[in-house]
């Protein structure tokens, strides 16, 4: 009896060995899309047609053969297609809340409708935005006046229109470079040069008896997030803040080329941008931009209270050469714009000239759109993977965000048509997330969690977020809630060195980091924490969804520049990507292949590929630093840490015993996989705190969360750290900040504590 079945079921592999053998070929042919890529060697190369599918095989069998073909097609995504996606989004503007984000939306409905998704939505919110007024004699301005004469000497603001540079760009309808949020009104006063405008530039000024308070502070974007430049300038004194863009070095110096000729900015550029200090849509906080939510009055909320104004480097230039006082001593205030001599201040070698600053803002509510695109799981219909990327722009936003799209509609592609073609489906439900008015304050991404965040909290595997994602193309910058990493590596390492190398991306990201190439070492890919400045910030920061975002980068020891020079202004359109990025569009498939894969392994495999154990790991790391940085003042202080220093002990043990726990798992019980795979899911929850961070209800990662000093940046143990900058950078430190630090130290030992109990053993053990 034995033998018969034995020899039956060997009659029956080898019929299915033949009619698989047929299907591959027939597959192998209809994927040849995109450029060559080198195969790769897999133990399950066996592909299953969709005839083969409905023969009456074992399961097991036909889910290693479907699995193959889903891996083969993430492989075989087209750069044709993704080229094509990059072209039709940036042949418009597309503002937030304007009719060319919105018909944007509506091409990505349309789009995901026909490919295979079980569901598409619009999901509408009310969203307080803002705009500079459309009237002729209202547009924002800087102006040089002459008090005596009462006469307008020279006006700034100017911005050659991209289509003076770039014949490929037609769009008339692009707005005036503005300041979302700043406040409208019209000041005068002298001109202080205020470095980046951080809490520690205008205490150096302090020490200089430099006088910022009644006068206007011009500074240069980046080291921090342009709202907390606006903040820092009001909370000094300043009545208006004017921001530029400074060139790069090498760019003056040598002489690289400039839009459309390089990737440099030209002298015309002007960044545009937000300072919103908190995510969302003003009047709700807390709550969806949804009918019947309370509105709170706008004369009663909580936003910048200075006019703030983008200007070109051609008039920081003209500005800066004017200014008066000694030639500033330091070396880090002083800038790189050609032929000028950097001073303080305040006001002009002319001391009847002034600076008259004019915005024209205006708030006004409008409706805006998610576009979400749904395919249900097979076995785990109630466990979401979220994959996202807003859709708005302040002009074409060739990168930003625009390059993104194009590559996560071709991951739709591939999945919906899997789904259609061949009715696969994942493990767990994949949604597909187009964000709206990301740039004002994260706006469409943020309404969405407060509107679903009940079922985030208990659902939401995790969110991998898409926005800046190819600027260069050296190695990956990466960023992501700790327990991510494991899969994120494992998803770089099947996708091919898009230089065409017998590399992977993996390999490329490992030997091209830092410490690697300089120093000749042998670590991991780093992974940065995340911090507010992507979609990505409302999941991690309100719910404890673990988050991540990558982007592509070039050489920094060759550029130089922390973010693309062309950043948020009319110059970053199709012809930059398309001639000075990724001609080729090699690196967008490549990262389309990796966020293909990272979105199969996260929603296919049976036990969740989440590490808790890196998250002890860089926990305890961070615990550390902030030890080697504070402790000598909290011993001052008679602050004990010896029962955090405990209880993180507690927590890395806790990790090591429960993975050695899920390698005995038993995998055909649904049961004990369910409540593996809830633990590891719920584990970030355990950090998030409903009181939320000091000054800050909405956010409540006590371990990561953005810095209070720079939205863009993340902050270990944030509570703790950004109450210690106060008391440094305090002439009178209030004494009751250091019983906020107590607290906060509490805090943390609690979230730990039940981070512990989350993982407990569910039963007794042997």
């Amino acid at each position: 009896m034995v033998k018969k079945n034995s020899c039956l079921t060997a009659i029956l592999m080898a019929c299915l060995c033949i009619v698989i053998a047929i299907g591959f070929s027939k597959i192998v042919m209809s994927n040849k899309t995109g450029a060559p890529q080198k195969e790769e060697t897999s133990k399950h190369e066996d592909i299953l047609t969709e005839e083969a599918a409905n023969q009456p095989v074992p399961e097991k069998i036909v889910q290693l053969s479907t699995m193959a073909v889903v891996r083969k097609r993430i492989k075989g995504m087209n750069a044709k297609n993704i080229k094509r996606n990059l072209k039709h989004l940036t042949r418009i503007t597309h503002v937030g809340g304007t009719p060319g984000e919105e018909e944007l939306g509506t091409w990505i409905y349309n789009k995901w409708k026909k490919g295979g998704f079980d569901k598409v939505e619009q999901k509408g919110y009310d969203a307080l935005l803002s705009y500079p007024s459309e009237k002729e004699n209202e547009r924002n301005k800087v102006e040089v006046v002459e008090m005596d004469e009462e006469r307008d000497e020279y006006v700034t603001i100017f911005e050659s229109q991209p289509e003076t540079l770039d014949p490929t760009v037609k769009d008339e309808n692009i707005m005036q470079a503005f300041i979302a949020y700043a406040k409208a009104g019209v000041v005068t006063g002298d001109l202080v040069y205020v470095n980046y405008c951080r809490v520690e530039d205008f205490v150096q000024l302090l020490y200089e008896n430099v006088t910022v308070e009644g006068n206007i502070a011009i500074c240069r974007y980046e080291k921090i997030y342009r709202g907390d430049k606006a903040k820092n300038a009001a909370r000094f004194g300043a009545v208006g803040l004017i921001l530029y863009t400074e060139p790069n070095f090498l760019a003056q110096v040598y002489g690289f080329p400039t839009y459309p000729d390089g990737i440099y900015l030209p002298d015309t550029g002007i960044q545009r941008g937000s300072i919103a200090l908190e995510n969302g849509d003003p009047q709700t906080p807390g709550y969806p931009a949804s009918e019947g939510i309370y509105r709170t009055p706008e004369e009663d909320l909580e936003l910048p209270t200075i006019p703030v104004q983008c200007i070109s480097i051609r008039d920081a230039r003209y500005l800066l050469m004017r200014m008066r006082g000694e030639p500033i001593e330091y070396p880090q205030w002083r800038g790189y714009l050609m032929n000028v001599t950097y001073r303080y201040g305040p006001g002009f070698v002319n001391s009847t000239e002034k600076v008259r600053l004019s915005v024209y803002n205006k708030n006004e509510v409008r409706k805006v759109y998610n576009i979400i695109g749904t395919i249900y799981g097979r076995s785990e219909p109630d466990r979401y993977i979220l994959i996202g990327n807003h859709r708005d722009a302040w002009a074409y936003g060739a990168i930003d965000p625009s390059g993104a799209t194009a590559i996560m509609m071709e991951i739709a592609n591939v999945f919906g048509s899997l789904k259609k073609k061949m009715n696969w489906r994942p493990r767990r439900t994949i949604i597909f997330c187009s964000w709206a008015a990301e740039e004002f304050a994260l706006i469409g991404s943020n309404e969405f969690v407060e509107d679903y965040a009940r079922i985030l909290t208990t659902r939401a595997v995790a969110y991998l977020n898409m926005d800046i994602l190819v600027q260069g193309n050296f190695t990956i910058a990466a960023s992501a809630s700790p327990n991510l990493k494991e899969a994120m590596f494992e998803a770089a390492k099947l996708v091919p060195d898009p230089d065409g190398s017998d590399s992977t991306l993996y390999d490329i990201w490992k030997d091209r980091q830092f410490a690697n190439r300089v120093y000749g070492l042998n670590l991991p890919p780093q992974v940065g924490p995340l911090g507010a400045g992507s979609d990505y910030a409302s999941f991690v920061g309100q719910c404890g969804v673990s988050s991540m975002n990558a982007i592509y980068v070039p050489d920094p020891q060759s550029t130089f520049y922390s973010v693309y020079p062309l950043y948020h202004t009319v110059y970053e359109t199709f012809h930059m990507v398309k001639n000075l990025v990724d001609p080729e569009f090699i690196y967008h498939r490549a990262f389309g292949q990796f966020y293909g894969y990272l979105l199969l392994i996260l929603s296919n495999s049976k036990v969740l590929p989440l590490n808790c154990r890196d998250y002890a790991i860089d926990l305890a790391t961070n615990f550390a630093q902030l030890n080697y940085t504070h402790g000598e003042v909290f011993n001052e202080q008679n602050i004990d840490l010896t029962s955090l220093t405990t209880v993180i002990d507690e927590l890395t043990e806790a990790t090591k015993q429960f993975h050695r726990r899920l390698n005995f798992i038993d995998t055909t019980d649904p049961l004990a996989v369910r409540i593996a795979n809830d633990q590891l899911m719920m584990f970030e929850r355990a950090f998030v705190d409903p009181v939320g961070l000091p000054g800050r209800p909405f956010t409540r990662n006590v371990i990561y969360a953005h810095s209070y000093q720079d939205r863009y940046t993340s902050a270990k143990f944030p509570g703790i750290v950004d109450t210690m900058f106060e008391l440094i950078n305090s002439e009178t430190p209030d004494p009751k900040l250091w019983i906020i630090i107590r607290k906060q130290i509490s805090t943390i030992i609690h979230a730990i504590r039940s981070a512990i109990y989350t993982i407990e053993p569910y039963h007794v053990t042997d």
